[in-house]
């Protein structure tokens, strides 16, 4: 069986690949003897024979097997890529589940050549997750607080998306830090406005506009200024990872579609129009490959951060390689 998990919505996407791994294990595997997570993250991380192994390994005590392989529609793009590919995964023994995760806009995925050749088979399940919007949005908005045991009304729950967008990721930071700072009270706008930053902040986006643009006196200056009056370095971290992600989609979309203009944008990636013509701008200044560069780098920082690497020396690593690549 092939389960394929895909589309925009970062969090989501991959919340329901966990989500997967998390009811095979308490099905069939409590010890996780059977299941394996592979990711890549690079195009240079392909394993072919080793994925081929593990799909088409036996169980070990158990009648199950799962395999979860992240990111593998982005890095393989092209027809002569696709066939080996598609080859193993044509062939997953009857005992195994292989779960595909990838963080790629579903009009962008449906185009991939092994995507087509994988969607055909018999025993293929789709699972497309487009950005929430509207009443969605809200309703998602509203579980994500009571799962971390807050409170929050409508009202309050679309003036918290006002201010961070339909950034699924960023909106479950947002809502554990304040849950947190709520407690047994329900989350207000106070609340919000306090401690969340606007998505939408003019001064925001000038200093990140000035990091890749490469201004670094305004850029150092105006970091230190929003330190200064509060802002914290592990939201900060998440806006320009969220920034170099957007980039990387955009510069995506440019590819195929070089006359996509702000509005094309805002409604492939479900993102504010003020944000939609920024990020525009900046896709058509800089190359895929320095992009790339930028995205690679976030992601390890993030794992640092993880592995106890203070945020705002992640935050200065970030600006500085980008500073440093305009």
């Amino acid at each position: 069986m092939l389960l394929i998990v895909y589309g925009g919505d970062a969090f989501r996407v991959k919340e329901r690949g966990r989500e997967f791994v998390t009811k095979f294990v308490e099905k069939y595997d409590p010890a996780r003897m059977n299941v394996d997570e592979i990711v890549f993250s690079k195009k240079d991380d392909l394993d072919l024979p080793h994925v081929a192994d593990v799909v088409t390994a036996s169980p070990f005590l158990s009648d199950k097997r799962m395999v979860r392989v992240d990111g593998i529609f982005s890095f393989v793009t092209t027809k002569p890529d696709a066939e080996p590919w598609a080859n193993v995964f044509s062939k997953i023994p009857s005992s195994t589940i292989v779960v595909l995760v990838d963080v790629v806009g579903t009009e962008k995925v449906e185009k991939i050549e092994l995507f087509k050749r994988l969607s055909g088979l018999s025993d293929v399940h789709l699972y497309p997750i487009s950005m929430l919007t509207g009443s969605e949005l809200r309703t998602w908005v509203q579980q994500r607080a009571k799962t971390h045991g807050a409170v929050l009304v409508p009202d309050v729950a679309d003036s918290l998306i006002n201010r961070v967008g339909n950034d699924t990721w960023r909106l479950e930071t947002e809502i554990a830090k304040l849950a947190a700072h709520a407690g047994d009270a329900p989350i207000d706008e106070d609340m919000i406005r306090m401690i969340v930053v606007s998505e939408y902040s003019e001064d925001i986006f000038g200093m990140i506009d000035s990091v890749s643009g490469g201004r670094p006196e305004f850029a150092l200056r105006k970091l230190a200024q929003e330190r200064s009056a509060g802002a914290e370095d592990f939201p900060l971290f998440g806006m320009f990872v969220r920034q170099i992600r957007l980039l990387l989609q955009v510069k995506a979309l440019l590819e195929d579609r070089p006359n996509a203009g702000k509005q094309d944008i805002a409604t492939e990636f479900g993102i504010h129009p003020f944000v939609a013509q920024k990020i525009l701008a900046e896709a058509k200044r800089h190359d895929f490959a320095k992009i790339k560069a930028w995205h690679l780098l976030a992601a390890e920082l993030d794992v640092g951060m993880k592995r106890g690497v203070a945020p705002e020396i992640a935050v200065d690593r970030l600006v500085a390689a980008l500073l440093d690549a305009s």
